[in-house]
């Protein structure tokens, strides 16, 4: 989108009159950072991983996981911190995290803003060919708009209740 379009607020599922080929466009990229931080992480890509991230990003926990921060900020520590636990996964348990992330819905969309909400289930594979149930849970994302490029300025993972939408 270009920096004269008009604000989008809440977006309305179902409603056609937003759907231009700029707002088309920045939906798609932005669908794309929130499936492509799955795919980084679990195939151990760090530095891919990263620049998802705005340099501020800050990464919150709902509840904090055990053995975890309830909170991570910036791009270098959430980096540092995924790095660790998937180390400590495929080290320590021999398992490689498996992450689905689903039904992403694009919430709210302007020039330079969005958020994102979308559902994540989280599966391990053993090296012995076993796969094992994990968490589930749901990611909250606020993102910004950077150049021509969408970064995740802040990530949410709620991991028992689901966050109300406001205004629904």
């Amino acid at each position: 989108m270009t920096d004269t379009a008009p604000a989008r607020t809440r977006l309305v599922p179902g409603s056609t009159g937003h759907l231009d080929p700029a707002f088309l466009a920045d939906r798609a990229a932005i669908q794309d950072v929130v499936a492509a931080y799955s795919l980084y992480y679990d195939s151990g890509d760090f530095e891919a991983l990263g620049d998802l991230f705005t340099e501020q990003a800050v990464f919150t926990f709902t509840p904090q996981p055990e053995g975890f921060p309830p909170a991570v900020t910036t791009r270098k520590h959430i980096v540092a911190a995924m790095a660790a636990l998937y180390r400590h996964n495929t080290g320590v348990r021999g398992a490689h995290q498996r992450h689905l992330t689903a039904n992403t819905l694009v919430t709210r969309l302007d020039a330079t803003t969005a958020e994102a909400r979308s559902l994540l289930s989280v599966s391990f594979a053993f090296d012995d060919g076993r796969n094992e149930p994990g968490r589930s849970g749901s990611y909250v994302d606020l993102l910004e708009k950077e150049g021509e490029r969408w970064r995740i300025a802040s990530r949410h993972l709620w991991l028992r209740e689901l966050p109300q939408i406001p205004g629904s």
